[in-house]
């Protein structure tokens, strides 16, 4: 049976900020990361400066990218990603595909 509820990084009406928090929430990688819920790029950014885990990183860089303060250092990498990431992050990312308005 498929979830039909609303999840809050599917809200178009919401402001980014108020996105993203749901967003990363979902990803497995990035669960106890610092500057996620509260958004805080920067936050996220000196979690990720201790984080040796490459499926982490990249999910962080996507985030930083779509929030779009991400540094040409900090560009996410689809096949770096899609090697590192476990098969629940793969999904996520699919679910993410399907519902984000660009």
């Amino acid at each position: 049976m498929t979830d039909v509820r609303i999840r809050t990084y599917e809200r178009k009406d919401l402001p980014l900020e108020q996105r993203l928090p749901s967003l990363a929430r979902r990803f497995p990688s990035l669960r106890g990361a610092r500057g996620i819920d509260p958004w805080n790029a920067d936050a996220l950014r000196q979690w990720m400066d201790g984080c040796s885990d490459e499926g982490a990183l990249q999910t962080a860089r996507l985030l930083l990218a779509i929030a779009g303060v991400a540094t040409p250092a900090e560009a996410f990498d689809l096949m770096k990603a899609m090697k590192a990431w476990s098969t629940a992050d793969r999904q996520m990312f699919v679910n993410f595909l399907r519902v984000w308005d660009f």
